[in-house]
């Protein structure tokens, strides 16, 4: 059996641009699922920053599949109509900061 990877955890306090919201919510996934409570911090990936990016910080870490998986968290890139409580994704804010040339991403997978 995999041991557990040691993950890095956000330090909302370790912020000076965190805000937190209050509201939870409980995120079900098909192996389970994760209370979370809503906040918003600064975004920063390379040359894109997007200013009060609302996310949700879990309260508990559960055992599938986020205990034995090798990353540290989810950025969630679901359409708007699925994220939690309505709030913006990661790429609306960026959209509605227009922070990007065009309305595009794109992955590279790896081994």
């Amino acid at each position: 059996s995999p041991s557990p990877v040691n993950h890095a955890k956000f330090q909302p306090s370790a912020s000076a641009t965190f805000t937190p919201r209050g509201q939870s919510y409980n995120v079900s996934y098909g192996s389970g699922s994760v209370t979370i409570v809503l906040g918003s911090d600064t975004l920063r990936i390379q040359s894109i920053t997007v200013r009060e990016q609302e996310l949700g910080l879990s309260q508990e870490e559960p055992t599938q599949p986020f205990y034995f998986a090798a990353f540290d968290g989810i950025l969630g890139m679901a359409f708007p109509s699925l994220a939690v409580g309505g709030m913006a994704t990661a790429l609306g804010g960026m959209l509605e900061q227009n922070q990007l040339a065009e309305p595009v991403f794109s992955f590279y997978f790896s081994r």
